[in-house]
């Protein structure tokens, strides 16, 4: 069986294209890399996860970000927007380049910026409330 791909645009937030009622509750797992830079957009974003995550309850995001535009970029999506908006971060560690893990700290000093590009976030969120582990 071939599968099958198919590229769309989409506005985060903008839930009443075509594309998106076509898709409402579809994917079973969705990946965001490298997207939280933007404070301004983070409920967008994660109205926008939530809109088309499925309704099963092993449905996740996973969530992969580097640090190299700052944690306090992208800390406030993860510890504020992704509880407002209906979703709960199910896992979540840093890891190095050299695939070294360490705890997430959503308050950590921030490193020097050589440091920090060696580090990322990797998440997976869910629905919130969901009980079935879903990897």
């Amino acid at each position: 069986m071939r599968s099958q791909v198919s590229v769309q645009g989409h506005q985060w937030g903008v839930l009443d294209t075509p594309f998106a009622l076509r898709h409402a509750n579809y994917y079973t797992r969705i990946l965001a890399a490298d997207c939280f830079w933007m404070q301004h957009e983070h409920n967008n974003l994660a109205r926008s996860m939530l809109h088309f995550l499925s309704n099963s309850p092993t449905a996740r995001v996973l969530v992969i970000a580097g640090f190299h535009t700052g944690r306090r970029n992208m800390a406030p999506f993860l510890v504020e927007t992704v509880p407002e908006e209906g979703l709960e971060v199910e896992e979540i560690w840093e890891m190095d380049i050299n695939g070294q893990r360490r705890e997430w700290e959503a308050d950590k000093v921030e490193e020097s910026i050589g440091e920090r590009k060696k580090w990322l976030v990797i998440a997976r969120l869910k629905r919130r409330g969901c009980q079935v582990n879903g990897f």
